[in-house]
């Protein structure tokens, strides 16, 4: 073999060491972060799932507050329908959304996290405060006109209906910023795992192309090994022919 032969096939066979090793080494990251990319993926999946289930149990807990504030409502104008008609049908409608009002109230504690239970007693407190007054108001029988009109134009008795109405709102806002973390917090991971997937990718496509590559260098280095033998071979036999001219 020549000199050039031999050194074709020495910077052929570094080349393919330098792309195989390469390629080898792309491979092996590729997979530590497909590894990586696959317990990412597991949290996201988790974090998806608790992030629905807030979404439900706050719907739950909002559609619950509106309820609440509904019978609120509910026995203010059932209470001053009975004081001023007498029909025991007002009377019925505000015994009933009494009742209801506190079972409603009881029910937020299963639908609101332990630190918002504070909150929620208080809004008990001050919907018995503010139902009391209208209790108060059918236990003294129909044609109340006077108490029914000062009722309704006292300060007092109205700031325990808006205190209500402002318990309800500080916690349906605190569910709703509750709610916008943690769908913040989702969209941050599902943005993390999709750019590591992409890497993962880019990665591995490198990886077996660089590969190829190496593979493809190797049959092109065994090829020009093989010619310039035969080269060698040629010129030997032309040597010998001249040799024998020579002597004859």
């Amino acid at each position: 073999m020549s000199t050039a032969s031999r050194k074709g096939a020495t910077s052929g066979s570094v080349l393919e060491r330098g792309f195989s090793e390469v390629g080898q080494a792309m491979l092996v990251t590729g997979l530590v972060l497909l590894v990586s990319a696959a317990v990412l993926l597991f949290a996201a999946e988790g974090k998806l799932r608790r992030s629905n289930g807030e979404v439900q149990r706050t719907t739950a807990a909002l559609l619950q507050l509106d309820e609440i504030e509904a019978l609120v409502i509910g026995v203010d104008y059932s209470a001053r329908g009975f004081a001023l008609t007498g029909q025991d049908l007002f009377r019925t409608h505000e015994h009933d959304k009494q009742i209801g009002l506190k079972q409603a109230v009881m029910q937020l504690y299963g639908l609101m996290a332990p630190s918002q239970h504070a909150a929620i007693e208080n809004l008990g407190d001050l919907a018995d405060k503010h139902a009391a007054v209208y209790a108060a108001l059918v236990s003294k029988g129909p044609g109340q006109l006077k108490e029914v009109a000062a009722v309704i134009t006292d300060p007092v008795e109205r700031k325990k209906r808006y205190d209500v109405m402002a318990a309800l709102s500080s916690l349906r806002q605190e569910e709703l910023d509750a709610l916008t973390v943690e769908q913040a917090n989702t969209a941050y991971q599902l943005r993390y795992t999709s750019i590591l997937t992409f890497l993962i990718v880019a990665v591995a496509f490198l990886g077996g192309t660089l590969d190829v590559m190496a593979r493809i260098w190797r049959a092109s280095g065994a090829h020009l090994a093989r010619s310039p033998a035969a080269g060698d071979q040629q010129e030997l036999e032309r040597g010998d022919a001249d040799r024998r001219v020579r002597t004859a």
